[in-house]
C-alpha cells in the first residue's frame, strides 16, 4: 500500500502552521514531505505494520514533522483500518495526529533525571534496597549486590526477598523497622549482627518511606545499609587506648609521684643542714634537687595530657 493522503481536515494544516497554499504545494504526500529525515528510514516498517493491521487494532508512532516555522515538532500519529479491498487487504487507514512536543521533552527530562539518579544510586558505597511491604526487592544498587553475595552467598536481584540474605538474628529488627516505616516513620538502627557466614558485623540501617507524588501514599521502603564494623572496631580500640592512658595517668599520679614527692621532701629537709656539707656534697644536692623537680614537672604533664583523652 502507498501512503498518500486521500482526505485531510483543516486542523492538520493548522497543527503544522501551514497555509492552504502550502498544503496545496506539498500535495497528497504532505506527511512524507515534512517527515524528519531520521524518521523517514522507518517508512517500510510503518507500511508493513499498516498492511497487517486488524480491524480492531491501532498503530501508533511518534515522529518529527517540520512546521511552517522550519522547526521540527514531535507528533503522535495513530492510525487504524478504514477500508479494505475485495482481497481483504488494507486499502485505506484513518489517522489522528496530535502534537506531543512538550510531552516528549518532559519525558526526556524524566529519563535524564532517572539516569542521574541511577548513576548516584549505583556510585555510592552504601547498600540501597527499594522493597515492598513484604521485603521483596523492587530495585537495588550494585554495591548491595556485590556485598550480599560476598557475605551471604545469595545473589540478590529484583523480585528476590531481601530477608534471604539476612541472618535470622536480623529478621525481628528488620520487620519491626519495616512496619514502622510503612506507617511513615524514619527508622535508624545501629547494631551488631551475625552474618550468614558466622562473622560478627556491625550495621547501620535506615528505613525511609517512599511516597507517591500524586496521591501521597507509601509505595515502598528504601533501605539504606552500611557496614560500619571497621569504624566501630576503631572506636572500641580508641576507647581501650583511653582506658590505658587513664591507667597510666593514675599510675603516674599515685605510684610515681608519691615516692618522687618523698625524695623532694627529703631534699628539702637536707637543705637545713647544708652548712655542714662540703662544697661537693652541696653541688650534688643541687643537681639532685634540679633533676627531681624536672621529673616532677614531666609527671605532671603526663597526668594532665592523659586526663584530656
Amino acid at each position: 500500500m502507498l501512503e498518500r493522503i486521500v482526505y485531510k481536515n483543516k486542523s492538520i494544516a493548522e497543527s503544522f502552521g501551514y497555509t492552504t497554499e502550502d498544503v496545496i504545494r506539498l500535495g497528497k504526500n504532505i506527511i512524507e514531505a515534512i517527515l524528519h529525515p531520521d524518521d523517514f528510514i522507518n517508512k517500510d516498517e510503518r507500511i508493513r505494520h499498516l498492511s497487517n493491521l486488524k480491524d480492531d487494532e491501532e498503530y501508533t508512532v511518534v515522529e518529527r514533522y517540520k512546521k511552517a516555522t522550519g522547526e521540527y515538532g514531535w507528533f503522535r500519529n495513530t492510525r487504524r483500518v478504514f477500508k479494505r479491498n475485495d482481497a481483504e487487504e488494507v486499502q485505506q487507514v484513518i489517522g489522528v495526529i496530535n502534537e506531543v512536543t512538550d510531552e516528549v521533552a518532559n519525558l526526556k527530562k524524566l529519563h535524564d533525571t532517572e539516569d542521574r539518579f541511577k548513576a548516584i544510586f549505583n556510585s555510592t558505597s552504601d547498600f540501597n534496597f527499594f522493597v515492598d511491604k513484604d521485603f521483596n526487592i523492587l530495585t537495588l544498587n550494585q554495591a548491595a549486590i556485590l556485598y550480599t553475595e560476598k557475605y551471604s552467598g545469595v545473589k540478590l536481584q529484583q523480585g528476590v526477598n531481601l530477608k534471604m540474605a539476612m541472618h535470622s538474628s536480623m529478621h525481628n529488627d528488620a520487620e519491626l523497622a519495616l512496619d514502622l516505616a510503612l506507617k511513615g516513620e524514619i527508622i535508624d538502627i545501629t547494631k551488631e549482627y551475625e552474618s550468614t557466614s558466622g562473622e560478627s558485623i556491625w550495621f547501620r540501617a535506615k528505613f525511609f518511606p517512599v511516597y507517591d507524588e500524586v496521591d501521597k501514599t507509601i509505595t515502598g521502603i528504601n533501605v539504606n545499609m552500611r557496614d560500619i564494623t571497621k569504624t566501630v572496631q576503631a572506636k572500641m580500640a580508641l576507647e581501650q587506648q583511653n582506658i590505658q592512658l587513664k591507667e597510666i595517668a593514675r599510675i603516674n599520679s599515685h605510684e610515681i609521684r608519691r615516692p618522687l614527692a618523698n625524695i623532694l621532701g627529703i631534699i628539702e629537709m637536707l637543705g637545713h643542714y647544708q652548712d655542714e656539707f662540703s662544697s661537693d656534697i652541696k653541688d650534688l644536692m643541687y643537681l639532685l634537687h634540679q633533676s627531681s623537680t624536672e621529673l616532677d614537672e614531666v609527671v605532671r604533664k603526663i597526668v594532665v595530657t592523659a586526663s584530656r583523652k
